[in-house]
């Protein structure tokens, strides 16, 4: 499904399943180890749409996958190239927005990797929320919901950082070393 606000709206009214990021492209494009949150302040858009329809929100952390590649160059370094970078603003200016108040999606340009070992990926599900009693109109507590729901998330990350330095297997060739000679898949976590 394409991304954007009108198809959001129409999968959460027919009561299907939506994945949304908030942090939108340039969050799952950056190669930033250090897995940061581009939430817009006070966007609470989606989680007054999903309280519209009652749905369930599920806050997702997720750590490893930046670990998999090597950052050859950073998005703000390629948009300055003199040829390319003209180029490469205009190419994305044309970018439908995935906000209501976003025409382009401008910055989304990715860093320039290339694939490295791939690292072990670690995915935290927070607790759900159920906003089947909160009312949609109430700007303050969707608010309070957006806010608890990114604090959660940036939560997330950082346990699984913390847990990841914990964990004897996240070194890949450790871990193929083990399942090799075990014949079974390496423990998440001790």
């Amino acid at each position: 499904v394409e991304v954007s606000p009108r198809n959001y709206y129409r999968l959460m009214q027919t009561n299907q399943s939506a994945m949304l990021y908030p942090g939108g492209a340039r969050e799952a494009l950056t190669g930033d180890r250090s897995y940061p949150l581009f939430w817009p302040q006070d966007k609470t858009d989606f989680v007054r749409t999903a309280a519209r329809f009652n749905a369930t929100i599920v806050p997702v952390s997720a750590v490893g996958m930046a670990d998999s590649f090597n950052t050859i160059a950073k998005y703000e370094d390629i948009q300055r190239l003199p040829f390319l970078g003209g180029r490469l603003r205009n190419m994305t200016s044309q970018t439908v927005g995935a906000r209501f108040d976003s025409r382009n999606e401008s910055d989304i340009l990715a860093d320039l990797v290339v694939p490295g070992i791939p690292a072990r990926n670690y995915i935290l599900f927070g607790k759900a929320i159920d906003t089947t009693n909160v009312d949609h109109k109430d700007l303050d507590n969707c608010g309070k919901i957006y806010r608890s729901l990114n604090k959660d998330v940036r939560e997330g990350i950082d346990d699984l950082m913390e847990a990841r330095e914990k964990d004897p297997f996240k070194d890949t060739p450790r871990r193929i070393i083990y399942e090799q000679v075990f014949g079974k898949q390496a423990p998440t976590f001790p």
